[in-house]
């Protein structure tokens, strides 16, 4: 499985940074699990508790929120990852994300990246601020205030998260 595990990390922007050795580091020491769902399954529901985050292996999903289930947010690639503004803050699920075809995930647990060297896990770190960063930006484009305040919050959890 160390093989399979070192060439998925590979191709999935999240790692692709760490070296071959820190990459195999990490397949043989991090929790994982991975799942499967068809077609219109929810692999996360909004304002659901979790301390968890996904990278998706294969198919598409969509993000939606329950205000306005109708609208995509956006759609979801093989090597993307979700679920992790709550793994880093601690707060409910923001979205929705529902699979648009068969998928499967890679499921990681709340103790993966802490259990981790610092040096890999400052590498993981660096790439989630990064992605939640451009997540963040693009939320306040909405100019309504509660939607305003939610970039505030988020960032103060992740600065919690890493003792800043």
């Amino acid at each position: 499985m160390g093989y399979f595990l070192d060439e998925l990390f590979s191709s999935i922007p999240l790692f692709a940074t760490l070296s071959r050795s820190d990459m195999s580091y990490l397949s043989s020491r991090i929790d994982y699990i991975f799942d499967y769902f068809g077609e219109d399954d929810i692999l996360i529901k909004e304002g659901s508790a979790s301390t968890s985050f996904f990278i998706l292996i294969k198919g598409t999903a969509k993000v939606t929120f329950n205000n306005s289930p109708d609208e995509i947010v956006t759609i979801l690639n093989p090597g993307d990852i979700f679920g992790e503004m709550s793994y880093l803050t601690g707060k409910p699920r923001s979205a929705n994300v529902t699979a648009c075809s068969d998928v499967m995930v890679m499921q990681l647990s709340s103790n993966s990246l802490q259990e981790l060297p610092p040096k890999i896990r400052d590498i993981i770190k660096d790439k989630l601020i990064e992605l939640m960063t451009t997540r963040l930006k693009s939320m306040t484009s909405d100019d309504s205030e509660a939607e305003s305040n939610k970039p505030a919050g988020l960032i103060n959890g992740v600065l919690g998260w890493l003792g800043i």
